[in-house]
């Protein structure tokens, strides 16, 4: 798995770190698509994984809809290296409104899919910080809360996908804050 990173947060179930590669080339088992219960990829990181996965991605989890928040549901990742995309709702429809308690319930559902799906590496990109979602800080702190929290049978490598450096900021932020 090659992955630029930068901070690291580790123990004996869990690593996390942020990485900043082309989303199309990190090879993980799985990475995350934070959509809406609809299945939708209209907003930002979705719109960018559908322009790698293929439009199939979108209309497989339209297929599936509505989804729960707090549920995920395992998609192919097309070309991306990626071998799989987990969709997980964190809001009811495209840019909808978004709360902390949604993120921690998205980020959850990836964790049991990592655990159903025998997953040992996962990409989790920033979700729930767009214009109508929470400031980028509180996403990032209740991604890497519910991530840190992780208790399985294998470790579990997780990669906290930062587009640019105010996003890298914020995930180290959340890293190197308290718990």
């Amino acid at each position: 798995m090659n992955a630029g990173s930068v901070a690291v947060d580790q123990s004996e179930q869990i690593t996390i770190r942020i990485c900043t590669d082309p989303w199309e080339e990190v090879e993980v088992d799985a990475f995350v698509c934070p959509t809406n219960s609809m299945g939708l990829m209209k907003t930002y990181p979705a719109t960018k994984l559908k322009e790698l996965a293929g439009p199939q991605a979108e209309a497989k989890a339209v297929s599936h809809a509505p989804l729960a928040i707090g549920a995920a549901l395992v998609t192919d990742a097309g070309p991306m290296k990626a071998g799989a995309l987990i969709h997980v709702p964190n809001t009811d429809e495209p840019g909808g409104k978004v709360q902390v308690e949604d993120i921690l319930r998205a980020s959850a559902a990836v964790l049991v899919a990592c655990k159903v799906k025998g997953y040992s590496s996962v990409a989790v990109p920033l979700m729930g910080a767009f214009d109508s979602g929470i400031p980028a800080e509180e996403a990032a702190r209740a991604i890497h809360s519910e991530f840190r929290s992780y208790r399985g049978e294998r470790p579990l490598t997780v990669l906290l996908m930062a587009k640019d450096a105010d996003e890298v900021e914020v995930f180290e932020l959340a890293i190197e804050g308290p718990g």
